[in-house]
């Protein structure tokens, strides 16, 4: 079955959501305790997924998948099927950081080098709470 909200640009499926509209839907998956695989694609991406069957798989079979790239969101308007923004995954990781805080959940950070781990911790911790 096919999901209205999603669009196809060269073989990248897209889902056409908000900010808000993403936020809504990890809170829903959240409250029901149920897992989410979410990936967000650029113009790079939608590229190599041109070329990596493997890449192409898991981004298409993800549960969410936003358009990350302005790049993105301006072919699918040149395509007529426009998607409503943006969804940068940085500001995205804010909000979700945001929304984190104030329902006190937990979160895990995972990713580049220690360091850079840390310094996010540390300022997160700042924003919000040493708890974070």
């Amino acid at each position: 079955m096919s999901n209205p909200l999603r669009i196809k640009i060269l073989n990248s499926t897209i889902d056409n959501l908000s900010m808000q509209e993403t936020l809504a839907l990890v809170q829903e998956k959240i409250k029901a305790g149920e897992q989410l695989h979410h990936v967000v694609v650029n113009a790079g991406k939608v590229v190599s997924m041109q070329k990596d069957s493997e890449l192409r798989q898991s981004v298409n079979h993800s549960d969410i998948i936003n358009a990350d790239g302005q790049a993105v969101v301006w072919a699918s308007r040149f395509l007529g099927k426009p998607l409503k923004e943006r969804v940068a995954g940085i500001d995205l990781m804010a909000n979700l950081v945001e929304m984190a805080h104030k329902n006190n959940y937990k979160i895990f950070l995972f990713g580049a080098k220690e360091d850079v781990v840390k310094t996010v911790v540390e300022k997160y911790s700042e924003i919000y709470s040493p708890n974070i």
